[in-house]
């Protein structure tokens, strides 16, 4: 091994801690409170459970860690998404470096490191926390793991790659279900390329895909089980999220959901893949499978999109091996025209970068970021009407400022309900608490709702409190109504 070319890794761990220190102080900076969901998936991190209304329960064991050794704050909260996207970056940049077929492997592994932590959705996510967080990191691990198996000439740490493989894909799946996307992307290369099919048989003979398969059911069994004590509700909820049942064709939502891409991907990255999409034929092997693996969940959510919805983040698995292929083809092109591609795109995600968050912060009305406004302002005035009724239980129509208020009350209330008026499970609030927690107890109840009769017939006694508003930006504000219940009557 020549030192020089490893040089890349001391290169690529400068530019991520350097990146990674700039997002945390630059977020940081911002001072944003936490959105809804994060809030949600703090509350959970509260009670350990194999599962969770919306989602599997890795992000809130995730969060449970973070709080316990950092503090809570959203600091700390948030603290594990630039981490787990820097440390993506290395096995990234590991799998160029191994699928790379020219003589500059480490400026291969160099490039893809780069390309995925200036990516902007990359960008924009790392100053919150999210189930993508953990599942793209444990998809890298995947990617990587496969690649090692599939090209690695040296079989002797076969079984450590299989046993990564088979735990990250596990890990992930407890993070996201979205993984299952490049599982099926995966199904699909084989299923073009019969000898790398053949090939991958041969380091994975019966014996070890049996233990494979009993190892990954084993990870995922208490989630599953979970779920079937629930009603499946987790299952229920994704398959409600993406409207599997409600048929609504649209070229609109189609177009939309494309386009969107440009902007998380990058569009230099989006046009180099597009422009890789139609030479295909002239592409190596190894460049074939990493154009499937990202094309593949960009058709689906495409389909998807057009029977139903779909958000610009779903297809957020491509980017791995996106940013592999994408490092791949300017590292061909290096000394050719091409290399300015590479600098320009690196100029745009710089700006996204750098002044997204201080944008944001000086231009209200552009500002991305409304969802994480004016949570913490509103709850302090929850808190000062409910300081005055020590003991009550709070009570929420709505799941996300129950959620914020949760977090950010001053006076943290011993116990909560979420307020379910048509008796339905609609999130993991109203799975985990009942109205009959409101017998003999004084309920302060915060509504959202402008015709709140809703809860009216419930008690013997609702008396108006008064009003508090959260302000979101310039001209933009929402208000909230305050009550006091007594004598709650479950008929």
């Amino acid at each position: 091994m020549k030192k020089r070319e490893y040089q890349w890794q001391f290169l690529l761990l400068i530019i991520v801690l350097t990146v990674f220190l700039f997002r945390f102080f630059s977020w940081n900076f911002v001072n944003l409170d936490l959105a809804f969901d994060e809030a949600q998936y703090w509350t959970w991190s509260l009670d350990i459970d194999w599962g969770y209304y919306s989602k599997p329960p890795l992000l809130a064991w995730l969060i449970r860690i973070s709080s316990s050794t950092c503090g809570i704050s959203e600091m700390c909260l948030r603290i594990s998404s630039p981490i787990l996207y820097s440390l993506s970056a290395f096995f990234i940049s590991s799998t160029a470096y191994m699928l790379c077929e020219t003589n500059s492997k480490g400026r291969a592994a160099l490039l893809a490191g780069i390309t995925w932590i200036l990516i902007p959705g990359v960008s924009f996510s790392s100053g919150m926390i999210s189930t993508d967080v953990p599942m793209l990191f444990f998809s890298s691990i995947v990617i990587w793991s496969f690649c090692c198996l599939l090209f690695h000439k040296n079989e002797a740490y076969n079984s450590y790659y299989i046993a990564a493989l088979t735990v990250s894909l596990a890990l992930g799946f407890l993070s996201k279900y979205a993984i299952l996307l490049l599982l099926f992307s995966l199904m699909v290369f084989f299923a073009v390329n019969s000898s790398s099919r053949n090939h991958f048989k041969n380091k994975l003979p019966p014996r070890k895909l049996i233990i494979s398969i009993l190892l990954l059911f084993l990870l995922i069994f208490p989630h599953l089980w979970w779920n079937y004590n629930n009603g499946f509700i987790t299952f229920q909820h994704t398959a409600a999220n993406i409207n599997v049942a409600g048929v609504n064709y649209s070229f609109y939502n189609t177009f939309v959901f494309f386009l969107e891409q440009f902007a998380v991907f990058g569009p230099i990255n989006f046009i180099i893949l597009l422009y890789l999409v139609i030479s295909y034929k002239i592409l190596s092997n190894k460049e074939k499978m990493l154009l499937i693996l990202a094309l593949v969940p960009i058709v689906m959510i495409l389909v998807q999109a057009f029977i139903s919805r779909a958000h610009a983040n779903w297809a957020a698995i491509s980017f791995i091996p996106a940013s592999i292929l994408v490092a791949l083809f300017l590292d061909k092109r290096w000394f050719l025209k091409e290399k300015r591609i590479y600098y320009f795109s690196i100029f745009l995600s710089l700006i996204v970068l750098i002044f997204l968050p201080f944008y944001a912060y000086n231009n209200p009305k552009l500002d991305p970021f409304k969802k994480m406004r004016g949570w913490e302002e509103v709850v302090l005035q929850i808190s000062e009407i409910y300081s005055k009724y020590p003991g009550a239980v709070l009570v929420a129509d709505d799941r996300k400022i129950l959620a914020e208020s949760l977090y950010y009350m001053s006076i943290k209330p011993k116990k909560w309900v979420r307020w379910n008026a048509d008796g339905k499970i609609h999130d993991h609030y109203e799975l985990v608490t009942k109205h009959d927690d409101l017998k003999n107890e004084i309920g302060i109840m915060v509504s959202v709702e402008s015709n709140n009769e809703h809860f009216f017939q419930s008690f013997s006694e609702v008396i108006y409190l008064g009003e508090v508003t959260r302000i979101i930006g310039e001209r933009r504000i929402k208000k909230y109504k305050i009550w006091l219940l007594k004598g709650y009557n479950s008929s």
